[in-house]
């Protein structure tokens, strides 16, 4: 069988994409993509593929193209794509409003083509069997969970992250999407979602630079989420707890503990760092996309399953919006 013939257009989220298909045996990393052409040249040099800074100019020598450029670009990039027969994983977040989401979606619909979301952490092997722990409840019912994702983001007044609309929003909306859809995945359909913001230590966001959101599912669990993009110091106590009656599951990015009355003990891990030859994290959601491709599945992070944690955020600036005045 042919190889599918891959470009991933924008050189810092995509990074990560291009390591990834250079590894995939199902993949032929055809092009390189970025506006800045000594970067592209780079990476195009050390993946054995060519590279451009005009994306346009390469879609009928493709099959399936990452867009990992800027939030606003998605929607009109994912639609030119699909216009074009091309499959399409998409950097976070769908687009920057609803209606761009939902025209993305039915694009994709339309034109018959594999749509997914790069929605990474989902398909890292120690989050699988994460959600195998909580759907099993090997350990209990989930009734709690905390996520905390503190980071700090170098400021950059004036660019487009800096620019509610061409973001879509603030940290929450960009970064913190990720973890909203893994307590939905994990915890299952939300009731209940609010939040609150700032941009205090983040003053050059428009958006809020911090928040704290909170939700509530149908099985009656609680999260709460923090994220952060100006936490120049933090020692959170993992990146997730989830709580049952008889259990704590800690989980980070490289184990899973679990304390109960038995002690503390590791039940996942620690994992390693994938080395970049090896497709780098991003080597698990590629390798569905292309499994997805050429069995003509659909992808797990589709349209309207992404749609779900959009949808979230989107009641999360409801509510703040409707108690700010």
């Amino acid at each position: 069988m042919r190889k599918v013939r891959t470009a991933v257009v924008g050189l810092n989220m995509g990074l990560q994409h291009a390591y990834a298909y250079h590894a995939a045996e199902q993949a032929e990393l055809t092009w390189v993509v970025d506006l800045e052409e000594e970067k592209a040249a780079r990476v195009a040099k050390e993946l054995g593929c060519r590279y451009t800074t005009d994306w346009s100019a390469i879609i009928e020598d493709i099959d399936a193209v990452s867009l990992c450029t800027p939030h606003h670009l998605h929607a009109p990039q994912a639609l030119q794509a699909m216009a074009a027969g091309k499959h399409v994983l998409l950097e976070k977040p769908l687009a920057t409003t609803k209606a761009d989401s939902l025209r993305i979606i039915h694009a994709a619909e339309e034109h018959n083509v594999v749509f997914m979301m790069a929605y990474i952490v989902r398909y890292l092997p120690i989050v699988r069997r994460l959600k195998e722990i909580v759907e099993k409840k090997e350990f209990g019912e989930v009734f709690s969970a905390q996520c905390w994702i503190q980071a700090y983001l170098p400021p950059a007044p004036g660019t487009w992250i800096s620019r509610r609309e061409t973001l879509g929003g603030g940290v929450l909306f960009s970064h913190g999407c990720h973890y909203v859809d893994l307590l939905i995945w994990l915890l299952g359909h939300p009731t209940i979602s609010a939040a609150v913001g700032t941009n205090l230590g983040t003053e050059w966001m428009e958006g809020e630079g911090t928040a704290h959101s909170i939700m509530k599912f149908e099985s009656g669990a609680v999260a709460h989420l923090v994220t952060s993009w100006g936490m120049k110091y933090k020692e959170s106590p993992a990146l997730l707890h989830l709580h049952t009656p008889d259990a704590l599951i800690a989980f980070d990015m490289r184990t899973i503990d679990v304390i109960d009355k038995q002690g503390k003990r590791t039940v996942f891990g620690p994992v390693d760092k994938i080395p970049e030859d090896r497709g780098t994290n991003a080597v698990f959601q590629v390798e569905h996309f292309l499994d997805c491709i050429i069995k003509g599945k659909t992808p797990e992070t589709d349209g309207w399953e992404s749609l779900k944690s959009h949808q979230a955020i989107w009641d999360m600036y409801s509510f703040e919006e409707n108690h700010s005045q």
